[in-house]
């Protein structure tokens, strides 16, 4: 027996050409065979299956370097420390109700200021009269009391330490100059160029707004016997002009403190009606709050029923028809300053045992536009 010369398979040994049973190949004879040696099927190597074309390879590598940079400018993008969060603004609070107004930011439009925090220690604060924003901060003051605006770029700060009075720029609450008085400082009334401090004993002098040096102020109002934005919310009636409409509020003076109003022009009444509102009372004595905004008299009192609930009524100075009366609990029992300046009209108030808010009103429509939130420290 001898292999098949193509598959291997076992075929007889003959001199003669044997036909494979298994392959049908032809074997020739031994004699053959030994001249011609049986080759064996070697296993080649498979061909490798053909590549994409040139173009595709392009392609692909152009389109693996473009994640590649994708990937990085991700896990840069992620290693980047992370933002700090801007610190969330305080609500502004004060324990004093004095109030005034200068142009802080230089947009012509009228900025409050007042008095931060407590009544031994405090900052004198210019809040955005557009936004409510805190716009600067002045050094802090030991026992602040008085507080004008004589002019649109400064204000005039007066602590019972040391009896000064402290000049500040109204554009970024700089001290300019403080000035050492003869007494505590109650009152300032501005005037040309100079202003009259009222002591808290009732003496008076005039100051120099350029240096702080005493001068004579004859432009400044006269200093009243008694004064202060407690004493100025106490007069009865409380009077503002709404056009050509001179506009009264009053309280009666006897029995519970219900408003009265009353429209005048050219001295002859036009109207007069009962207020569904009464004063709120401090002090033992009743306030009156009346300003002159929007085309309306806004009076801001409390309601009649509880007597603590505050209220605001806008009236038509023409008519004295009520044009909304609407109730503002959210100002709290404690009512200290109603004042109007350029678009609104602003309000000190709060709880009765804690600090008070400013809030901006819209005279047009009696609801809050924003309220105040305090500057960062100097």
């Amino acid at each position: 027996m001898r292999p098949c010369r193509n598959c291997g398979a076992s075929i007889e040994a003959s001199d003669h050409g044997v036909t494979c049973p298994r392959c049908g190949a032809e074997n020739p004879g031994v004699r053959g065979a030994a001249a011609q040696p049986v080759a064996h099927p070697v296993a080649q190597p498979a061909a490798p299956a053909p590549g994409p074309p040139t173009a595709v390879k392009v392609i692909l590598a152009v389109a693996m370097a473009a994640v590649g940079v994708g990937f990085a400018v991700m896990f840069f993008a992620q290693v980047d420390p992370p933002q700090e969060p801007a610190p969330r603004a305080r609500q502004l609070s004060t324990q004093l109700d004095a109030l005034c107004f200068v142009d802080a930011n230089g947009d012509d439009a009228p900025d409050p200021v007042l008095w931060q925090d407590g009544k031994t220690r405090g900052r004198v604060v210019a809040i955005d009269g557009r936004s409510g924003h805190g716009i600067w901060s002045s050094q802090a003051i030991e026992k602040p009391d008085a507080l004008a605006c004589p002019d649109r770029s400064t204000v005039l700060a007066g602590g019972g330490e040391a009896n000064r009075l402290h000049a500040l720029d109204a554009s970024t609450g700089k001290e300019r100059w403080a000035a050492e008085l003869p007494g505590v400082p109650d009152e300032v009334a501005g005037g040309d160029g100079c202003a009259t401090v009222v002591m808290k004993d009732g003496a008076a002098m005039g100051i120099s707004l350029a240096a702080g040096a005493a001068a004579d102020c004859p432009t400044a109002p006269e200093p009243a016997a008694i004064t202060g934005q407690f004493w100025e919310r106490k007069k009865n009636p409380q009077v503002v002009q709404v056009g050509d409409v001179e506009v009264a509020l009053t309280v009666q003076a006897e029995g519970p403190p219900r408003l009265v109003a009353e429209g005048r022009r050219g001295g002859a009444s036009l109207w007069k009606k009962d207020l569904a509102a009464r004063a709120p009372v401090s002090g033992g004595r009743p306030d009156l709050f009346l300003v002159a905004s929007g085309g309306a008299a806004l009076v801001l009192g409390v309601d009649v029923v509880g007597g603590t609930e505050p209220r605001l009524i806008a009236l038509d100075p023409a008519s004295g028809a009520s044009r909304y009366e609407v109730p503002a609990s959210y100002l709290g029992e404690r009512l200290a300053v109603a004042k109007a300046s350029g678009p609104y009209v602003y309000i000190v108030s709060g709880a009765a045992v804690s600090g008070a808010a400013l809030r901006a009103i819209d005279p047009a429509t009696g609801g809050t536009v924003w309220r105040a939130t305090a500057p960062p420290p100097p």
